[in-house]
């Protein structure tokens, strides 16, 4: 299933601490933003069936990207081999 980079909203601090306490989510910083406009927020990766969960329960929830897909994407950027090792002596 796929993990999703995102960012979850709500108006209320409660609801933003219900996120650990209640719902188990794993927030990527606990010093979340908040403004007058939007609210409360912080940032978070998910599979789809948490974002469901957490929509129902009445939060925002904005995707930004497949966290795996861009991992892997990120893994062929790499280098092959060890770029450390000393060639052997002929």
């Amino acid at each position: 299933m796929a993990r999703y980079r995102v960012t979850i909203v709500t108006q209320d601090r409660e609801s933003m601490l219900d996120l650990v306490r209640k719902h188990k989510i794993q927030v990527f910083d606990h010093g979340n933003s908040h403004t007058e406009d939007e609210g409360y927020s912080v940032g978070a990766a998910l599979e789809e069936a948490e974002i469901e969960q957490l929509e129902a329960a009445g939060y925002r929830v904005e995707r930004h990207e497949d966290v795996d897909k861009r991992g892997k994407a990120r893994q062929e950027e790499v280098g092959r081999g060890d770029r450390y090792r000393q060639p052997e002596p002929r």
